[in-house]
Protein backbone atom coordinates (compact mmCIF):
# COMPACT_ATOMS: atom_id res chain seq x y z
CA UNK A 1 0.00 0.00 0.00
CA UNK A 2 1.30 3.44 -0.93
CA UNK A 3 1.71 5.77 2.01
CA UNK A 4 1.62 9.52 2.28
CA UNK A 5 5.41 9.89 2.26
CA UNK A 6 5.71 7.95 -1.01
CA UNK A 7 3.02 10.07 -2.66
CA UNK A 8 4.74 13.30 -1.62
CA UNK A 9 8.12 12.01 -2.77
CA UNK A 10 6.67 10.89 -6.10
CA UNK A 11 5.00 14.27 -6.69
CA UNK A 12 8.20 16.17 -5.87
CA UNK A 13 10.20 13.90 -8.21
CA UNK A 14 7.59 14.35 -10.94
CA UNK A 15 7.70 18.16 -10.76
CA UNK A 16 11.50 18.22 -10.58
CA UNK A 17 11.84 15.91 -13.60
CA UNK A 18 9.32 18.01 -15.56
CA UNK A 19 11.36 21.14 -14.80
CA UNK A 20 14.56 19.43 -15.92
CA UNK A 21 12.91 18.12 -19.09
CA UNK A 22 11.75 21.58 -20.14
CA UNK A 23 15.13 23.13 -19.30
CA UNK A 24 16.77 20.54 -21.52
CA UNK A 25 14.31 21.35 -24.31
CA UNK A 26 15.28 25.04 -24.10
CA UNK A 27 18.98 24.14 -24.12
CA UNK A 28 18.47 22.01 -27.24
CA UNK A 29 16.57 24.82 -28.97
CA UNK A 30 19.27 27.34 -28.11
CA UNK A 31 21.96 25.02 -29.47
CA UNK A 32 20.00 24.41 -32.70
CA UNK A 33 18.15 27.63 -33.53
CA UNK A 34 18.37 26.91 -37.25
CA UNK A 35 15.95 24.03 -36.78
CA UNK A 36 13.28 26.75 -36.78
CA UNK A 37 12.95 28.51 -40.11
CA UNK A 38 10.62 31.11 -38.65
CA UNK A 39 12.02 33.30 -35.86
CA UNK A 40 8.56 33.82 -34.40
CA UNK A 41 8.06 30.06 -34.13
CA UNK A 42 11.41 29.77 -32.36
CA UNK A 43 10.45 32.43 -29.83
CA UNK A 44 7.04 30.86 -29.30
CA UNK A 45 8.59 27.43 -28.74
CA UNK A 46 11.07 28.76 -26.18
CA UNK A 47 8.34 30.72 -24.41
CA UNK A 48 6.12 27.63 -24.30
CA UNK A 49 8.90 25.68 -22.59
CA UNK A 50 9.49 28.55 -20.14
CA UNK A 51 5.77 28.55 -19.34
CA UNK A 52 5.92 24.82 -18.64
CA UNK A 53 8.94 25.32 -16.36
CA UNK A 54 7.05 28.01 -14.47
CA UNK A 55 3.97 25.81 -14.17
CA UNK A 56 5.95 22.89 -12.74
CA UNK A 57 7.86 25.16 -10.34
CA UNK A 58 4.61 26.74 -9.17
CA UNK A 59 3.07 23.33 -8.49
CA UNK A 60 6.17 22.17 -6.63
CA UNK A 61 6.17 25.37 -4.55
CA UNK A 62 2.45 25.00 -3.86
CA UNK A 63 2.97 21.44 -2.63
CA UNK A 64 5.78 22.64 -0.35
CA UNK A 65 3.50 25.39 0.98
CA UNK A 66 0.78 22.86 1.77
CA UNK A 67 3.27 20.54 3.47
CA UNK A 68 4.70 23.39 5.56
CA UNK A 69 1.18 24.43 6.57
CA UNK A 70 0.24 20.88 7.53
CA UNK A 71 3.45 20.53 9.52
CA UNK A 72 2.67 23.75 11.44
CA UNK A 73 -0.85 22.61 12.24
CA UNK A 74 -0.04 18.96 12.80
CA UNK A 75 3.71 18.33 13.24
CA UNK A 76 4.98 15.19 11.55
CA UNK A 77 6.60 12.63 13.81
Amino acid sequence: MINRKEIIHTLMDYYESAINKHILNVEIMLENPLAFHDHDKFNEAVEAQLDLITESKDRKDALLTVLNYIEEVEPLA
